[in-house]
């Protein structure tokens, strides 16, 4: 009884067993087509390989078969793994039985019987090869035609089968090894990819034995071909005769890794398996190597690494993307994209201030602005004395050539005007990231380079010059839509920027004729220096490219004096000469940009900017939009009464006997202590005391001009004490006293007319006072602290 009702339990289990494997097996059974993430290849806009991205599995392929399934592939393929693929139901029983009969007699797995159906099933389901995998495969090839029908599995073997060096599927086979479309392929061709899924391993294109090998397979397959009458016997010969057309393994362009990483990875968003890049990888090899030269002239200078780009004008593509001087230099971090990097533009961003003041209507480009020390104070009370970045100063000057020469302190005082939020508010329009809106964050600083940006928003910031004051977004892709523009500076403003930045005049005396910022065809072009020289910038743009490089380390070291000119101009004048006669050639190059739409030519001072009178020893021609041209004569150029004694200004009460007048240089009391410094011949601001005058009118009095305030510096200890100075000017009447500079109360020098003094810095809070020698007056005291 217990025998019967144990023999009965594991009858039961053995039941239980059998339908659960079967439950399991029907389960686990794959009747559907599956899809894979294809790979995304992007070539250059010539169709030069630039790179890929792997697809399912770390794969290469898995595109999609053409609609229409190509012919002679189809015919090559069927011939080689399924000569009756459209007679069966997903197994071939004939094939099947000669299968069994020779693993029986041989004992072991010798032959597979696979159809395709079966082969998609194994590849959709990978796993050992033993009976009980192939005839869970056979069940699924069932499956898998029942439910799709014979061209759908057709389509998907073509798509996901295996073709050597990570391919999958034909259509990506054919671009590696022929480069065409699978639809072009020839007869020896599609013989040829057929035979490759069979062993890929061993019959590799790319090694001598599997290419001996594969070709040796294809042969047969052609012969098979012609035996079921693809073609005739004397196209069979030419293809067994013709050069099968393999192209080179592709390789990544060395110069151009850090543009493969960034195009790759905007095209794993793209829907496309093949995306056409805006790069041209020949201007990208002209342009690495000319900034390894640039790098290797600057040997010495502490110039670590490079950057650059060059987009084409017209249409914002982007041509040539170089990220670093090397992917691979450790030393020099090039795997780094100095690209995206931000960092201090320096000068830069002078022509947008320059062209808000001039939209605002606050200046025109002969407005005169002062080049002279300014005493610039923050929102918080600080106070700082800028400097040019030559440390000198070139008096009264007018807007085009304040920007021309990249001065710094009339560009501080142009932004003062326009201000920082506005100023802040186009840069973010302009697309410009990282803006910082905390009061004083930037101050006029802004102008010099406060603003951290990098080379691509400068790119896009020059773009909207060229452009005439509408932006134009960088392209990357070929098919990619042209973004509607978006006005940012009026056309005039812009033009007239434009103008000013490609007129060599304009920059003289700071950059001298024959420079690298001077071109035989139009050319707008501005540098840019960083603080302590960390960055050097120069952004050029003519009719057709756009050119943009940086020049720095990667850890901000301080180069050795290398600014804006002789570290990146060079190389960006060497770019546009590579590139400019390849790119458009059959357009004439134009010579030069247009002054401002409907703009007036006026003849005007070159040094009040106003309009030129008779007693003005020159002139020059200068364009202004419709009401905005000067109407005042120049005032700097005037006939003064002196006083024959002494020099200085005659007043009303003067006799007339002691009374000569002179054509002189009068200029405001501003440039007074500059025109001294350049011994000019200027007339004087004071009038005589040796003219009859009221009592008031002489009451002694001393001022201190300069500074005013509380100043806050800070104590460099490593700049020599020539150099850590601060400037003291003091306003006294009578003019011709002496006084007597006091720092804490401890006299430091005694001066006469101009009353100035430079005292050498040192660290703590100081009380500055000015005391007449003779006279009982003390000025009012300032207190300058200097921070260690």
């Amino acid at each position: 009884m217990r025998s019967r009702w144990t023999r009965g339990r594991v009858v039961a289990a053995l039941v239980l067993v059998v339908l659960g494997a079967g439950v399991w097996f029907a389960s686990s059974l794959q009747d559907g087509l599956l899809t894979y993430e294809p790979s995304r290849l992007v070539l250059d806009r010539r169709g030069a390989y630039l790179g890929e991205v792997p697809g399912a599995g770390g794969e290469l392929g898995y595109w999609p078969v053409p609609y229409v399934l190509p012919e002679r592939i189809v015919q090559a393929t069927l011939v080689t793994e399924d000569r009756h693929f459209y007679e069966h139901p997903g197994v071939y029983l004939p094939s099947v039985g000669r299968a069994l009969l020779q693993n029986a007699r041989n004992l072991r797995v010798i032959s597979g019987a696979s159809t395709l159906a079966m082969q998609v099933a194994r590849m959709q389901t990978p796993g050992g090869r033993h009976l009980w995998r192939k005839a869970r495969e056979a069940v699924e090839a069932l499956l898998l035609v029942r439910e799709h029908g014979h061209e759908k599995v057709l389509r998907q073997y073509l798509a996901i089968a295996p073709y050597g060096n990570r391919v999958h599927g034909v259509v990506r086979a054919a671009r590696l090894y022929f480069d065409k479309p699978v639809e072009d392929l020839s007869w020896a061709q599609a013989a040829f990819l057929a035979g490759l899924p069979q062993l890929p391993g061993r019959m590799n294109p790319y090694a001598e034995d599997g290419l001996r090998r594969a070709l040796k397979r294809s042969h047969r397959i052609l012969r098979a071909l012609h035996a079921r009458g693809a073609f005739s016997h004397e196209e069979l010969e030419q293809a067994l005769r013709a050069d099968l057309g393999l192209v080179p393994r592709p390789q990544r362009m060395p110069e151009a890794l850090h543009a493969v990483l960034e195009w790759s990875e905007l095209a794993r968003a793209r829907s496309q398996p093949i995306s056409t890049a805006t790069l041209d990888l020949e201007i990208q090899s002209k342009v690495a190597r000319i900034l390894q030269r640039n790098l290797d002239r600057l040997d010495g200078a502490g110039a670590g690494n490079t950057a650059a780009l060059v987009l084409d004008t017209e249409t914002g593509d982007i041509l040539a993307y170089v990220g670093s001087r090397d992917f691979f230099s450790e030393e020099h971090r090039g795997a780094i994209d100095f690209v995206k990097q931000r960092r201090s533009p320096g000068s830069t961003l002078k022509p947008f201030i320059y062209g808000l003041a001039l939209e605002k209507g606050i200046v025109t480009a002969a407005t005169e602005l002062a080049d002279t020390p300014m005493d610039m104070r923050t929102e918080s009370g600080r106070s700082y004395l800028p400097e040019n970045v030559n440390h000198t100063y070139l008096g009264p000057m007018l807007l085009r050539e304040t920007l021309g020469n990249s001065r710094n302190i009339p560009a501080l005082r142009v932004l003062e005007q326009v201000g920082v939020e506005p100023t802040l508010r186009f840069l973010a329009k302009a697309d410009v990231g990282g803006i910082s809106y905390e009061p004083d964050h930037y101050g006029l600083g802004l102008a010099v380079g406060n603003l951290h940006v990098t080379l691509e928003e400068l790119a896009k910031l020059y773009l909207v010059l060229a452009h005439e004051g509408e932006t134009r977004s960088p392209r990357r892709f070929i098919d990619e839509p042209v973004v509607p523009p978006r006005r940012l500076m009026t056309r005039e403003s812009a033009q007239l920027v434009r103008h000013i930045l490609s007129d060599p005049l304009a920059r003289r005396p700071t950059f001298p004729s024959g420079s690298a910022l001077d071109y035989p065809y139009a050319v707008a072009v501005k540098t840019g220096t960083s603080q302590g020289y960390r960055d050097a910038w120069a952004v050029a743009f003519s009719d057709r490219l756009l050119v943009a490089v940086w020049v720095g380390n990667h850890d901000w070291r301080r180069m050795n004096g290398l600014g804006g000119l002789l570290g990146a101009a060079g190389a960006v004048h060497e770019i546009l000469d590579a590139v400019m006669p390849g790119w458009r050639p059959y357009r004439p190059v134009l010579d030069t940009f247009p002054p401002p739409s409907g703009s007036l030519a006026i003849d005007v001072c070159p040094l009040s900017g106003r309009l030129a009178g008779q007693d003005c020893p020159h002139r020059k021609s200068e364009w202004f939009v419709p009401g905005t041209a000067p109407t005042e004569s120049c005032p700097f150029h005037a006939r003064v009464r002196l006083d024959r004694r002494n020099g200085m200004r005659a007043g009303p009460t003067c006799p007339e006997r002691e009374v000569v007048t002179r054509v002189m240089l009068a200029l405001p009391e501003e440039y007074e202590q500059w025109a001294r410094r350049q011994h000019l011949d200027i007339a004087p601001l004071r009038e005589s005391p040796l003219c009859p005058g009221r009592p008031e009118e002489l009451e002694p009095r001393v001022a201190i001009r300069e500074p005013r305030g509380t100043v806050r510096l800070l104590y460099d200890p490593d700049t020599p004490a020539s150099a850590s100075t601060l400037r003291l000017a003091a306003d006294v009447t009578p003019s011709t006293e002496p006084i007597v500079w006091l720092v804490d109360g401890v006299p430091v020098a005694t001066v006469t007319y101009p009353h100035e003094f430079r005292w050498s810095l040192r660290p703590g809070q100081h009380v500055i006072t000015a005391a007449m020698v003779h006279r009982p007056q003390v000025s009012q005291p300032i207190t300058v602290v200097v921070e260690d």
